[in-house]
C-alpha cells in the first residue's frame, strides 16, 4: 500500500487476497474498495504503523463479520525516500484466537481455582503449583519449584512420596486417571481427595504430569470438572504444537526433539534429525556463520531472536522468524536450548517484490532514477580509487510520439520495452541503464580511462545506434528507431548526480536541435 494524501493506494495484492475480495484492487485505494467505517479503521491502523516507524499488528473482526472469522494484520512501514509504503500481511487467526482464549481460561482456572493443583515433570521435578495447593498442604511455592523429589527435605519427601509412587506406576498409554487418596492438610486434618493425573505427552513420551486435588463433596461433579480441565489442557498443547516449528537440543549440541511441523516443512524425517548434532544440522539447515552467531548469544544465557533462511531437504529455502531460548537448571546453568520458529516466507517474498517495485520501472523492469541515485555514490568511490571517469548518456528516442499516435499506447509501451532492451544489450555488465520516463533513458558508463574517454563513449553510442537500427517487430510492424544523446562526465562536469543529470540533459537539448541521431558532449 502506498500513502496517497489521506488514503492509501493498492500497489500489489497476492492471489489469495484477490480471491477473497473478488475484485481487482490494484489501481484503486482503500476508500474506493471498502465500506466507509472499515476504511477509516484501516487507515487509522496504517497511520499508527507509519507514526511508530515499526511493525504494528492489529486484529479485525469486521472484515468478514458474517463468517465469524478473526483476521490479524501485520503492518510494516517502509519509507523509500519521499514515498511511504505499508506492507500489510493479513492472516486468519481464528484458531490462534481460540488457543489464546483457551489458555487464558486454563491459566485462570489454575491460579484462581480453590482446588490444589501441581505440575510435575517426567523426571519428578516440580514445575509449578497454585496458591490453593500452598494453602491446603502448607508448602511454599518458592521452596519447591524446580526441585526434584531427591532434592526435597525429608519432611517434604513424606508429603510427596505417595504421589511419586503413583507417577512411577503410570501407564504411558493412558490419557489420564483418577483415584481417591487420603492426605493430611496443613491444619493436621486428614481429608479424602479425588486426585486426577493427566500426562503431557510428546511423540509417545511423557514430558510432565498435571495433578489436580479435589476434596470430595459430590464425586460425580468432581469427575466432570476434572475431565473438562484435562480436555482444555490437551487441546491447548495440541494447538500450540500445530502453530509453530519446535526443536530442542542439549549442551552437547545433540538434538533431542523436533516436532511434526519441522519435519514436514524441511522434508527431513524425525530420525534423520534427532541425535544429530546442531553443528551437523547447521550444515544442512542454516549456514555455519548463522549457527555461530546464535551460539554466541545463547551461551551467554541470552535469548536470540532474528530472521533467517533455512534449507529444506530438497535444497529449497524458506524464511523463519526464530527465537532460541537457553533453559537453565536450579544452579543457573544452561542445560538445554529451545527454538521456536514461524514460517515467514510469504512476507519476505512480498518485501522483496516491493523493494524491486520501488527501484525499478514497471514497464521495462529496468532500474529507475531512484536506483541510479542510490548506486552513484558507490560507483563514484570505485572510480576515484582507480582515477577513472564515469560517463552519463542521456538518451532520448526520436519521434516516439508518432509511434503512439499511429499505433496506439499498447504498441507504444512494447516499443519502449524493446528500446530499453536494445540499450541494455549494447552495454557491458558493469554499466548501468535506467528508464527516466517516457522514451528517456540514462546510461552510466563506468571504469573509463581518462585518456580515451571520448573514444570509449563514441564506441558505446555507435553500438547502441547499431542495435536500435537492427530494430524489432511488433504486430507485424518493423521498427528501427534512432536516438539523440546528451553526455556529461564525472568528475569533469560535476561531483553530484543532479548536476551531472542536468548537464547531460542540456547537452541532449543541443543534440536534438542539430537533428535526429546526434550526440553532444556537454560544454560551457
Amino acid at each position: 500500500m502506498k500513502q496517497n494524501g489521506e488514503t492509501f493506494d493498492y500497489m500489489y495484492v497476492n492471489p489469495v487476497c484477490s480471491t477473497i475480495f473478488k475484485k481487482k484492487l490494484v489501481g484503486t485505494n482503500i476508500d474506493e474498495s471498502m465500506p466507509f467505517a472499515l476504511s477509516q479503521e484501516i487507515k487509522k491502523q496504517y497511520g499508527i504503523a507509519l507514526k511508530k516507524g515499526e511493525s504494528h499488528a492489529y486484529r479485525d473482526y469486521s472484515l468478514f463479520s458474517d463468517s465469524d472469522t478473526a483476521m490479524e494484520s501485520e503492518l510494516t512501514p517502509i519509507d523509500y525516500q519521499s514515498q511511504k509504503f505499508v506492507l500489510a500481511v493479513t492472516k486468519n487467526v481464528t484458531v490462534q484466537k481460540k488457543i489464546e482464549e483457551d489458555y487464558l481460561f486454563y491459566e485462570s482456572l489454575v491460579q484462581n481455582s480453590v482446588d490444589p493443583m501441581i505440575m510435575v515433570s517426567a523426571e519428578y521435578k516440580i514445575i509449578d503449583l497454585n496458591p490453593a495447593y500452598e494453602k491446603a498442604f502448607g508448602v511454599r511455592k518458592k521452596e519447591c519449584v524446580n526441585l526434584t523429589y531427591d532434592d526435597l527435605s525429608k519432611k517434604k519427601k513424606e508429603l510427596f512420596k505417595a504421589g511419586k509412587e503413583l507417577l512411577t506406576q503410570f501407564e504411558p498409554l493412558l490419557k489420564s486417571t483418577s483415584l481417591i487418596m487420603n492426605r493430611q492438610k496443613h491444619d493436621g486434618v486428614k481429608a479424602k481427595f479425588s486426585v486426577s493425573y493427566s500426562p503431557i505427552i510428546e511423540n509417545g513420551m511423557i514430558r510432565a504430569f498435571h495433578v489436580v486435588f479435589r476434596e470430595l463433596t459430590t464425586e460425580q461433579l468432581l469427575k466432570n470438572e476434572l475431565k473438562k480441565t484435562e480436555n482444555i489442557l490437551e487441546s491447548y498443547k495440541d494447538a500450540l504444537n500445530y502453530a509453530a516449528l519446535v526443536a530442542i537440543w542439549d549442551v552437547s549440541g545433540t538434538i533431542k526433539f523436533v516436532n511434526k511441523n519441522l519435519n514436514e516443512l524441511t522434508g527431513y524425517k524425525k530420525e534423520e534429525l534427532v541425535n544429530m548434532t546442531v553443528f551437523e544440522a547447521s550444515n544442512v539447515l542454516i549456514t555455519t556463520k548463522k549457527y555461530r552467531e546464535i551460539q554466541k548469544v545463547v551461551w551467554e544465557n541470552e535469548i536470540w531472536r532474528g530472521e533467517m533462511e533455512v534449507a529444506k531437504k530438497n535444497n529449497e529455502f524458506f524464511w523463519v522468524d526464530a527465537t532460541v531460548i537457553p533453559l537453565v537448571n536450579t544452579d543457573g546453568e544452561v542445560y538445554q536450548f529451545l527454538s521456536i520458529l514461524f514460517d515467514i516466507t510469504e512476507r519476505k517474498q512480498l518485501e522483496k517484490q516491493l523493494h524491486f517495485m520501488a527501484y525499478h520501472d514497471s514497464l521495462t523492469n529496468l532500474p529507475n532514477r531512484r536506483f541510479m541515485i542510490q548506486e552513484f555514490d558507490q560507483i563514484k568511490m570505485q572510480v576515484n580509487n582507480k582515477n577513472e571517469y564515469i560517463a552519463f548518456l542521456y538518451i532520448d528516442g526520436d519521434d516516439f510520439k508518432s509511434v503512439n499516435d499511429q499505433f496506439g499506447h499498447d504498441v507504444g509501451d512494447e516499443f519502449i520495452y524493446h528500446f530499453g532492451e536494445a540499450i541494455k544489450k549494447s552495454l557491458r555488465t558493469d554499466d548501468l541503464v535506467a528508464r527516466i520516463g517516457g522514451d528517456e533513458f540514462l546510461v552510466a558508463l563506468t571504469g573509463i580511462v581518462p585518456e580515451k574517454f571520448e573514444q570509449h563513449i563514441e564506441t558505446v553510442i555507435a553500438r547502441i545506434n547499431k542495435t536500435l537500427l537492427e530494430g524489432w517487430t511488433i504486430n507485424g510492424h518493423q521498427f528501427s528507431p534512432t536516438s539523440s544523446t546528451g553526455i556529461s562526465i564525472y568528475p569533469l562536469h560535476g561531483d553530484n548526480f543532479d548536476d551531472l543529470m542536468k548537464k547531460a540533459d542540456m547537452a541532449l537539448y543541443t543534440a536534438k536541435k542539430t537533428g535526429k541521431g546526434y550526440s553532444q558532449l556537454y560544454s560551457l
